[in-house]
């Protein structure tokens, strides 16, 4: 049986296909009240580490709240591999990042540069004026801030006087051309000059290097140092490997370098770093202008101390140091 639509009746229906179809096809706009609404964070986290598995799951704990109302969280990890982080910077300015997050100075230079206006946020770096992230801690200037833990090799290097007063040469192993690294070996060559001490130096261009570095020391120092920057750090495992079977103690290199084998290190609670990046990144998603938004500065925790180290190497830990102990 043939059935005939009236011309109204067909006209109805048509319409109401294509307001179907137009409904099925749109995207909802983004939240205007919701300042996180389609809206992403990129984050390079640099390399692998106590302190820096430390500072991400303060920073993932800071941005949960901002995530379950849409944030996107984007976490690339490059081993410090110098070509994997230019094809993640590359990856960030394609893909729609709104705020760049680096850890350590070197990850937040790379990611400033390439950035090409991106607000970035450093994470961790001790040394932000220098490395020419920042203009100052007050007016960064630019589209740059951060969470800067500043590091002082001397409370270090005194630590290890008050743990062994016998030492009197100190062998410094640190990243050259890295603005942390050349910055705090200066400062801690600086120091130990003061105290009519003597350093010997080996530097590093890669964390691969660190065995062969701690080698060439090991047999002329009574003790090796490690200044602070990001690389040495990360591979801060090879050099306590090297020092260990040749009974020298490691000192410094935050927190990290005492989980991976050294003795004694000033520090920062790293939680604490990844938590005041979120507010920086959250604040910058709000509006806030990195070029006029002040580097933060945690509060210095104290000293973390492996006990069992000081047993191998037959110290004992002074009453000065006992109320200076790092509290997580």
């Amino acid at each position: 049986m043939r059935t005939n639509k009236s011309p109204a009746l067909a006209g109805i229906l048509g319409l109401s296909v294509l307001a179907l179809t137009a409904c099925s096809n749109s995207t909802p706009a983004p939240d205007s009240s919701n300042p996180y609404s389609g809206k992403t964070v990129c984050i390079d986290q640099y390399a692998t580490a106590t302190a820096i598995t430390d500072i991400m799951t303060g920073l993932e704990g800071g941005l949960a709240d901002a995530k379950a109302k849409g944030l996107k969280i984007v976490i690339e990890n490059p081993n410090a591999d110098p070509a994997t982080e230019q094809s993640i910077a590359q990856k960030f300015i394609t893909s729609g990042c709104n705020v760049i997050g680096g850890v350590g100075t070197a990850a937040a230079q790379l990611q400033a540069n390439a950035s090409n206006g991106i607000p970035v946020v450093f994470m961790a770096s001790s040394t932000p004026v220098e490395a020419g992230l920042v203009a100052s801690m007050d007016a960064p200037g630019g589209h740059v801030t951060g969470v800067a833990d500043v590091l002082n090799p001397a409370p270090d290097i005194d630590a290890m006087l008050k743990l062994d007063p016998s030492i009197k040469t100190i062998g410094l192993i640190w990243k050259t051309g890295d603005p942390a690294g050349d910055t705090l070996a200066k400062a801690a060559q600086k120091h130990i000059e003061s105290l009519g001490l003597k350093s010997v130096t080996s530097t590093i261009t890669t964390g691969a290097d660190v065995t062969q570095a701690a080698q060439s020391l090991v047999s002329r120092v009574d003790a090796i140092m490690i200044p602070g920057d990001t690389t040495t750090i990360s591979a801060a495992g090879g050099i306590t490997a090297v020092a260990d079977a040749a009974k020298v103690p490691v000192f410094g290199g935050t927190t990290s370098a005492v989980d991976a084998g050294a003795v004694l290190a000033s520090g920062y609670n790293y939680v604490d770093v990844g938590r005041e990046s979120a507010k920086l990144m959250l604040g910058i998603l709000d509006g806030a202008n990195p070029a006029s938004t002040p580097v933060v500065i945690p509060r210095v925790g104290g000293f973390a101390i492996a006990t069992d180290k000081l047993a191998t190497f037959g110290l004992t830990l002074p009453e000065s140091l006992k109320d200076q102990l790092l509290k997580k």
